[in-house]
């Protein structure tokens, strides 16, 4: 699986990188919103990382709007949000325009 290396939200790049050994502790992610990046512990499945990104990129438009949502709501957001664009493709590209 591919993992981008950076994304842009509202006009700002972010970078996207694995975790050094230690650096996060047991956490499986972290939104870094002063630094603008996400930082994502590579011993994960592929599921768990397509979540656990999911999860930050939502903690990066919430922060950034100051929802402060709880960790619960964030991962429900996340869960939800990935089944629908699973099952539902075609919402992508009418958010793509195409």
């Amino acid at each position: 699986m591919a993992i981008p290396n950076n994304f842009v939200l509202f006009n700002q790049t972010w970078a996207i990188r694995t975790a050094t050994p230690g650096e996060i502790g047991d956490d499986l992610g972290q939104c870094r919103s002063d630094a603008h990046e996400v930082v994502l512990n590579p011993n994960q499945n592929e599921e768990s990382i397509r979540h656990t990104l999911t999860h930050e990129l939502i903690h990066c438009i919430e922060q950034k709007l100051h929802l402060e949502m709880t960790e619960r709501q964030v991962d429900l957001i996340a869960l939800g949000l990935i089944d629908l664009l699973r099952t539902n493709p075609e919402f992508i590209e009418m958010i793509q325009g195409e």
